[in-house]
């Protein structure tokens, strides 16, 4: 029988094309590879690879063994990964992309300290998703908490506070909101209406709001207003690193609460895993 390292070495060289690479994925040398080559071809008594000045090239009896062994290789390692993981435990989760890069990813080192055995899949999306029929162990959504079907849990009450860079907080500016008509107000165009409810919640006109830059979303509102181009209107447990690297300041104006919050939700016709608990008893002590 021939040689299974051999073998492997053959369908890396096929499949990569070059045998550098297919020395550095199998952990050996060039030299290593070539006499691995040679010694599959001694056992099979063929002629595999042409060698020349431009390179390797598979023969005609090459291409042949490249075909039968299509990506019987990678399924061995797939399956060797699959059996090495079969002491963790998968947690799959979706939720919203700002509150995924801005507050969740920050902060879910400290989980997995607490659950190191836990393998977290977090996807990011706009949708909602079917917590009953998809993939999904749990969520994190935005809204009233008024879904049907699901349990829902609330982690914290939405609110909106002026951000801005420090060279924008003029003395002018700091004395109060209706100073704002001398700022462009920054917006995203997923949160159209949070400056009129900002300024709607503070008493002011929001006649201002119809001009004004339009982001696609809140990241990209957030460094517009890091390089001084605008006021944003944020919760500000988005912006925190923001604020404590001096990189964008607070007025001291109202903050303005929302009636819709960051809600943990679940199917409640699954059962309640370990790692969904924990999960949720983290995230209420987080946020």
């Amino acid at each position: 029988m021939a040689s299974l390292r051999a073998l492997h070495a053959f369908s890396l060289l096929a499949k990569l094309g070059r045998a550098s690479l297919a020395a550095e994925r199998l952990g050996v040398s060039p030299s290593a590879l070539s006499h691995l080559m040679r010694k599959l071809e001694s056992e099979l008594g063929a002629t595999l690879i042409l060698r020349d000045g431009r390179g390797l090239n598979l023969t005609e009896e090459g291409q042949r063994l490249a075909h039968g062994l299509g990506d019987s290789f990678d399924q061995i390692e797939e399956a060797v990964d699959t059996f090495r993981r079969r002491g963790r435990t998968e947690l799959r989760i979706s939720t919203v992309s700002t509150l995924a890069t801005r507050w969740l990813i920050p902060k879910l080192p400290e989980f997995q300290k607490l659950q190191p055995d836990v393998e977290i899949l977090l996807s990011a999306s706009t949708r909602t998703v079917d917590l009953d029929r998809e993939n999904y162990d749990c969520a994190i959504r935005l809204g009233k908490g008024n879904w049907q079907g699901v349990e829902s849990v609330l982690l914290w009450q939405e609110h909106l506070a002026v951000a801005m860079a420090p060279s924008l907080l003029t003395d002018a500016i700091a004395s109060g909101p209706q100073s704002l008509s001398g700022i462009r107000l920054l917006h995203t165009a997923s949160r159209r209406g949070d400056w009129t409810r900002w300024l709607g919640g503070n008493g002011l006109a929001p006649a201002e709001t119809a001009s004004g830059m339009v982001l696609e979303s809140r990241d990209l509102a957030i460094q517009a207003a890091i390089a001084g181009m605008g006021a944003i209107v944020i919760d500000k447990r988005f912006v925190t690193r923001e604020v404590s690297a001096g990189h964008l300041v607070h007025p001291d104006w109202p903050v303005v609460e929302l009636d819709t919050g960051y809600w943990f939700v679940r199917s409640p016709h699954r059962p309640q895993s370990r790692q969904v608990a924990a999960f949720r008893e983290w995230l209420r002590s987080a946020a």
